[in-house]
């Protein structure tokens, strides 16, 4: 940008304009970015209790846990995932997903040509489905978070790491180069008006 700037007023003017606005944005950007680091730190947290809510489910189980693997491909035949229920929300001017529920299909099956542990079996397996989908939509939320934390904090780097500087940069120059001008067209008009009253006085003479 400074290799480029116009050395006139127009350009100083121009250079003045965008110091302003930069300025004034950078403020916003800063507030944006606590608004998101509060945020990730949420989502974060979110990610670790929906694993504390899995775990809580898996080590519930684990004293039944042969009978639950011997369930299991009775289980598949009979309960299946319908549609998990996320909504999309607005966390600091980011749209991210936020978990609802599991709806789960059922066909039906027989009690008695099933063992008795089966219904405690569907429970488990739809409390782990559960928690699982939870961990996924959290932890896509807080990389969308992230991520625009990233963008965020690469645009304040921009404005003040390059953009300000530069801008301050280019109008000192602008300054310097309209001073030496100015200089420089005094220094002229005293010659010129010097030649003029040499001129007069070899004139009356």
């Amino acid at each position: 940008m400074s290799d480029k700037v116009k050395l006139n007023k127009n350009s100083l003017r121009e250079q003045n304009q965008s110091l302003k606005l930069y300025l004034e944005f950078l403020p916003t950007l800063e507030l944006r970015k606590q608004q998101l680091q509060t945020e990730v730190r949420k989502a974060r947290i979110e990610i670790t209790e929906a694993e504390g809510r899995r775990s809580k489910v898996v080590d519930g189980a684990r004293s039944w846990a042969g009978r639950l693997e011997q369930s299991a491909p009775l289980v598949r035949q009979i309960l299946s995932v319908d549609r998990v229920e996320v909504e999309t929300v607005n966390v600091a001017g980011v749209k991210v997903p936020d978990f609802r529920q599991v709806h789960f299909k059922k066909q039906p099956y027989s009690l008695v040509a099933t063992p008795w542990l089966f219904d405690a079996a569907i429970d488990f397996f739809e409390k782990a489905i559960s928690a699982q989908e939870l961990i996924r939509t959290v932890t896509q939320k807080f990389d969308l978070l992230q991520h625009e934390l990233t963008k965020t904090t690469q645009r304040i780097n921009l404005y003040e790491k390059v953009l300000i500087p530069e801008t301050r940069e280019n109008i000192r120059k602008i300054k310097v180069y309209l001073g030496d001008q100015q200089t420089a067209a005094v220094c002229r008009a005293k010659i010129a008006k010097n030649k003029i009253v040499v001129k007069a006085a070899n004139a009356g003479n």
